[in-house]
């Protein structure tokens, strides 16, 4: 039968040798396999990330106005070392890089699954956590992300990170003082805060590491002060990572979220509106459909965002699925109580399970929008454990349907594709059009493709504004902004060109038209790209006549 009792030193050193063997392997095959998958050329990538890096190391923000669209005014702090490291070494090796710091994950998750295992010999619990980690860097989300730049899979070690504080601490957490308990929680959310100071979305996880504590073990009063005290970290972890990007929204906008949330911050440089991206939320408007978007999305993945494949499968994963039914199972066994030893601690396994949940609750009320959800993706397979132990099973029952599950969902698991292209030398590469006279140049930019990526391989004295996004349109809606961009054009003395997607051009006619020029249509120019199609970059001059309201303007 397997042993139960405490490894002796011998043993625990070894075991801990071959967890550094188990992670090192596991890293290089990781980034084996981005090298594999292709380059990333996803849309984000076209749209902002790459630029974001390079306008926050060369201040560009406010000398271009808005050329990333939304995304122009995101926190850009982890755009800026995969911008240096791309622009430094070539394609294959930025990105194999960028991949290893992803990989950590599976570092994180392995401590976490190993911190949480109680029972079996140190061997059984070691390859036991490695496998249960293995299965969390394999989802259809987290795959597709390998090598590319949402940066899901980056503020996920925030996430587990901060899981892995308040599990290896879990003693003091939940039995200790409550002063070193307190600090054990304000750790923990420290790092999550972290995350979600980094990208927005990743508040969800604040939430649910922080009211976890309201479903932990303990009297009302310790568990209300832990979440507290997690709360402030929380809010210490955003000021770190955003609180100077915040701050300088608010001073340079009015608003620290901007453009998000202006009904409330009234800024004048943007329109009326929240900015809210709440089409997946439409799309599951009722209780029973958010309940049940684990199983809706294997019929229809493009209700929680599309993450489009090659050929005619869409991608697919049950992990949100399996956690729909076993965790509410889990909790109504917890009455009933298991047989045997457990195969997991008993209080963190409770934190962890609670604060998966009410993050995924979270996500269902404010995004549905899958990719946010990849951190909740990768823990799956400990929440799938730590949920088959609290059945009313035998021990090795729990274990092999736990098992057998994690097993089940790594076969029905489909990965998805954000867009890759063959390898090239850079990561970036740009044919650039002639320019007669760079420092007297201005370009607009027109239509709604992803373009700001070509930016930084224009001469740096070129200003580029975007006339034309999902922020600003060249209509006479109430939005501060557009008055701002015809001040600056009209103040500019020199040549005004335009670019666009091809087939876009007309769109880009119609708003240089609206701010008072022509577009020469046969002073147009092809620029060509390793990421994206070919764009129109178009002369244009003073309009004669007065301006005219988008939808105007014709080809000759």
């Amino acid at each position: 039968m397997t042993s139960l009792v405490a490894p002796p030193a011998a043993e625990t050193a070894a075991t801990r040798t071959l967890a550094v063997a188990i992670s090192v392997a596991v890293l290089a095959g990781y980034a084996l396999l981005s090298l594999a998958l292709g380059q990333d050329a996803n849309w984000d990538l076209r749209n902002y990330h790459w630029y974001n890096g390079y306008a926050f190391l060369t201040g560009r923000h406010g000398f271009d106005m808005a050329p990333a669209q939304v995304p122009s005014f995101y926190n850009p702090l982890l755009d800026v070392p995969l911008f240096l490291l791309a622009d430094a070494l070539p394609a294959r090796a930025a990105m194999t890089v960028w991949s290893l710091l992803q990989g950590l994950n599976f570092v994180l998750l392995f401590a976490l699954a190993h911190a949480l295992t109680t029972a079996g010999s140190p061997m059984l619990r070691l390859w036991a956590s490695a496998g249960t980690a293995l299965i969390g860097i394999l989802g259809a989300g987290t795959l597709s992300q390998l090598g590319t730049t949402f940066h899901d899979n980056v503020v996920s070690l925030g996430v587990i990170g901060g899981l892995l504080v308040a599990v290896r601490w879990r003693d003091t957490l939940f039995g200790g003082h409550t002063g070193q308990a307190c600090a054990v929680a304000a750790a923990a959310g420290l790092l999550v805060g972290a995350a979600a100071g980094l990208k927005q979305p990743s508040v969800i996880f604040c939430v649910g590491l922080c009211f976890g504590f309201l479903l932990a073990p303990g009297g009302i009063v310790r568990r209300f002060t832990l979440s507290f005290t997690c709360g402030l970290g929380v809010l210490a972890g955003i000021a770190l990572t955003g609180g100077y990007w915040m701050w300088f929204l608010w001073e340079t906008y009015g608003n620290p979220l901007h453009p998000y949330f202006n009904t409330l911050f009234g800024s004048p440089l943007a329109a009326p509106s929240d900015y809210r991206d709440t089409q997946f939320v439409e799309l599951s408007p009722t209780l029973l459909d958010r309940l049940l978007l684990g199983f809706r999305l294997l019929a229809d993945p493009n209700l929680v965002g599309e993450i489009p494949l090659p050929g005619e499968a869409p991608w697919r994963d049950p992990r949100i699925a399996v956690l729909t039914v076993l965790i509410p199972a889990a909790a109504l066994s917890g009455f009933i109580g298991g047989r045997g030893t457990r195969l997991t601690h008993a209080a963190a396994g409770r934190y962890v399970l609670a604060a998966v949940t009410l993050s995924c609750v979270t996500w269902a009320v404010m995004f549905c929008i899958y990719r946010y959800l990849v951190p909740v993706e990768m823990l799956a397979p400990i929440a799938i454990l730590l949920a088959a132990d609290r059945l009313p099973l035998a021990t090795l029952a729990r274990a092999g349907v736990a098992a057998a599950v994690m097993a089940g969902v790594q076969l029905a698991t489909v990965t998805g594709d954000w867009g890759r292209i063959a390898w090239t030398d850079r990561l970036v590469e740009v044919d650039l059009p002639r320019i007669p006279a760079p420092g007297r140049t201005m370009v607009l930019m027109a239509g709604y493709q992803p373009m700001s990526f070509i930016i930084p391989e224009f001469p740096p004295e070129i200003p580029f504004l975007r006339i034309q996004s999902n922020f600003v349109h060249p209509d006479p809606s109430p939005n501060g902004y557009n008055d701002a961009l015809r001040g600056r054009i009209d103040a500019h003395r020199g040549d005004v060109f335009v670019v666009s997607t091809i087939p876009d051009t007309d769109l880009a006619a119609d708003a240089v038209r609206f701010h008072g020029r022509r577009l020469a249509w046969q002073e147009c120019q092809v620029i060509r790209s390793n990421l994206n199609e070919p764009l129109n970059f178009c002369r244009t001059y003073p309009h004669d006549g007065e301006r005219t309201p988008a939808g105007s303007a014709t080809e000759p």
